[in-house]
């Protein structure tokens, strides 16, 4: 009788079992795990229709607005917490992300069939940086189009160009954001240099993908006239290969979370843009020729 195996298998780890297979009368099981914050079901702000989105964790940026600080890590984080019991505070932990099998993660997506198809939606992968589990996420998107499933990435863009080529033949739509024109903005407010990133999005461009710049509106921080200008001349040289442009209003949502991780709050006192400024910013990109949509 043959002895079965059944082996985890790390994202970027597969080195470990490279000889596995010289081994004589085994039978091996792998199966890859992913590292996860959330998963929303019933989204609609994350591409078209109904949607599942997975948030995973990991992040080579460290924007200064970031709404979910607890992605930033790869690893689960834990913290501590006080929990309401019986009336009582109690002191407890909280852990943001948890370990789990591709299939596992697969079997959760399935539950909302139905939706997706009535409404034209899917999946969408989304983080952190979703690309910085690149190995996990090849197979996550394998096994989505294995089921038919209409895939979308969010993404900084921040990555290989290596990592974007594995994925684009199984990606039916990319998120990109769009934060900063000017190197030593974007720099200063998210810790990297844009020039591989805006570099990324015209490679997309120009294998046909579909792409949706996202640009979250930091009021004086990319909002400046300056960055304005050379956002709208960077969509409207490239309308051709698009159709759309979001609009994506901060908000302070995460304060709390940034508290519960000790972590900077770096836009403690920045107000929060109102629904006329958002209007006056829809205005500055009409010219670029695309639709511009305020949210997702």
């Amino acid at each position: 009788m043959l002895d079965v195996l059944s082996l985890i298998v790390e994202p970027d780890s597969t080195s470990q079992i490279r000889n596995l297979s010289q081994l004589p009368g085994h039978i091996y099981f792998f199966c890859f795990m992913v590292t996860i914050f959330d998963i929303k079901r019933f989204a609609v702000h994350d591409g078209p229709g109904i949607r599942t989105t997975v948030f995973l964790k990991g992040c080579p940026l460290r924007c200064w607005w970031c709404h979910n600080p607890e992605s930033q890590e790869l690893e689960p984080v834990s913290v501590d917490i006080m929990r309401k019991v019986n009336g009582n505070s109690v002191p407890g932990k909280k852990l943001y992300g948890e370990r789990m099998e591709v299939d596992q993660v697969i079997g959760t997506l399935l539950k909302d069939v139905h939706f997706y198809e009535e409404s034209d939606g899917g999946v969408t992968f989304s983080g952190g940086e979703p690309l910085m589990q690149a190995d996990g996420l090849t197979k996550l998107l394998e096994a989505c189009k294995r089921h038919g499933l209409h895939t979308t990435i969010d993404t900084c863009g921040y990555a290989g160009w290596d990592q974007f080529k594995r994925v684009l033949p199984m990606t039916d739509l990319f998120l990109y954001d769009l934060k900063n024109m000017d190197p030593k903005l974007h720099k200063e407010y998210t810790g990297v240099d844009n020039r591989s990133i805006l570099a990324n999005a015209d490679k997309l461009l120009a294998k046909g993908a579909r792409l949706i710049f996202r640009i979250p509106v930091i009021p004086g921080i990319n909002t400046l006239p300056s960055e304005l200008a050379a956002m709208s001349s960077f969509l409207k040289e490239r309308a051709e290969k698009m159709t759309e442009v979001h609009l994506l209003p901060y908000h302070r949502i995460a304060e709390n979370k940034y508290r519960r991780l000790q972590m900077k709050e770096h836009l403690a006192g920045i107000t929060e843009p109102d629904e006329g400024f958002m209007h006056q910013m829809k205005k500055e990109f009409k010219h670029t020729g695309l639709d511009v949509i305020i949210g997702g």
